[in-house]
């Protein structure tokens, strides 16, 4: 079998705040210059949000100052809000802030990004963050979760509006609330539950609209209300895909788990995709793929082999040490599963020793090919942008 080959740049770096849990949360990339080239974001928890620009494959990447931010999730996304031709960004607060909120992007006018609030739930930690239609008027949703509202995770959806510039965003509504996972060794709850994560969005059921999937469950709309079905339990923290992968013509839906660590499950995550039955509202049959990961906080599908079939990234936080910020039992790895076909895959290692959280694929030099954005969280390069290139 070929042996697939990324050669690893560091790209820049954002050194943000220190102590106990400074890190870059947020990254997520797009065209934001509309030069015709990817670039990418990146913000700290508090410090610096930043974007760096895509010089092509050879120059230097350019550093740009967004805002000084406190308190950002992970999770946000760029979209163009304004109608300038310009991507905006949306990201919300962590546990200690309430809102969610959108960055303007200036275009071609110097300085620093104008923030504006979105909405105030009262609630902290907006973990994930998706646009689409999943009303299926051709309306685009920006749907968020909120992990520490009233009872688990409530899943918001509001329409963006045609005036962004609206406080707060009208038609805000709740698509579901107190969505939870039982999880007994939750070091900072006493309810013995984990609230859910992650946000998908894809045709699920085979109708030709797209649905979405959060957490073990996935909703649809039907007749101005949302139905939700659970099709998976036993998944903490979970990273979301959506695509056919065993190549009979319908979406399978993939599950990591990505801080099962970090909430008390000391065996690590799993990496499982999820086949309906012949009753689609009941119970996925489940297929694991890998155990004991160490926080697969990264999951995407995509043509990564170049074998015409949908392949599966995965990337592990790593295990830190909090005092050191050295990571713990093994070194963390970055794996690309090829998709063999009918649900086989086999194993690639791009990269073992340097952590991924959040990371994104695309083609960012225009050779049609996919690369790999990511970045640590913890160990020697955690303030690294790393951008794995695909060779041959």
């Amino acid at each position: 079998m070929k042996k697939i080959k990324f050669k690893k740049m560091v790209i820049g770096e954002i050194a943000n705040s220190t102590g106990n849990g400074a890190m870059n949360t947020l990254g997520t990339v797009g065209d934001i210059n509309s030069d015709g080239r990817p670039d990418i974001a990146i913000s700290g928890r508090n410090g610096a949000m930043v974007w760096f620009e895509n010089p092509g494959p050879v120059k230097s990447w350019k550093r740009h100052l967004i805002d000084e931010v406190h308190n950002q999730e992970c999770g946000g996304c760029l979209i163009d809000l304004t109608g300038k031709g310009h991507l905006d960004l949306i990201n919300g607060s962590d546990y200690m802030g309430v809102t969610i909120s959108w960055w303007e992007n200036p275009g071609n006018t110097p300085g620093t990004w104008r923030r504006h609030e979105i909405a105030d739930t009262t609630f902290g930690q907006f973990h994930d963050t998706v646009i689409a239609d999943i009303t299926g008027d051709g309306t685009r949703s920006l749907v968020f979760t909120n992990q520490l509202a009233k009872g688990g995770t409530t899943i918001f959806r509001i329409p963006v509006p045609r005036d962004p510039y609206a406080v707060p965003w009208p038609g805000l509504e709740v698509i579901a609330a107190a969505k939870c996972e039982p999880n007994p060794a939750h070091p900072f709850r006493n309810d013995g539950m984990q609230p859910e994560e992650g946000l998908a969005v894809g045709d699920v059921d085979g109708d030709g609209r797209n649905e979405l999937v959060a957490g073990t469950h996935w909703y649809k709309r039907v007749k101005g209300r949302w139905e939700g079905h659970k099709f998976a339990s036993g998944y903490l923290t979970t990273k979301i895909a959506v695509g056919d992968i065993d190549g009979d013509g319908r979406n399978e839906i993939l599950l990591s788990e990505g801080d099962p660590l970090v909430y008390g499950k000391d065996q690590g995550g799993k990496l499982g995709w999820f086949k309906p039955g012949k009753v689609i509202t009941e119970m996925w049959e489940e297929h694991i793929l890998e155990e004991g990961l160490l926080d697969a906080h990264s999951l995407k599908l995509g043509n990564l082999c170049g074998n015409g079939r949908i392949d599966i990234l995965i990337g592990e936080v790593g295990l830190a040490d909090p005092k050191t910020d050295m990571y713990l039992r093994r070194p963390p790895r970055i794996m690309v599963l090829e998709n063999e076909g009918k649900g086989n895959f086999t194993r690639h290692i791009v990269d073992e020793g340097t952590g991924c959280h959040d990371a994104e694929i695309l083609d960012l030099f225009g050779a049609g090919r996919l690369d790999i954005v990511t970045k640590p969280l913890h160990g020697p390069e955690k303030w690294n942008i790393h951008v794995y290139s695909r060779e041959g």
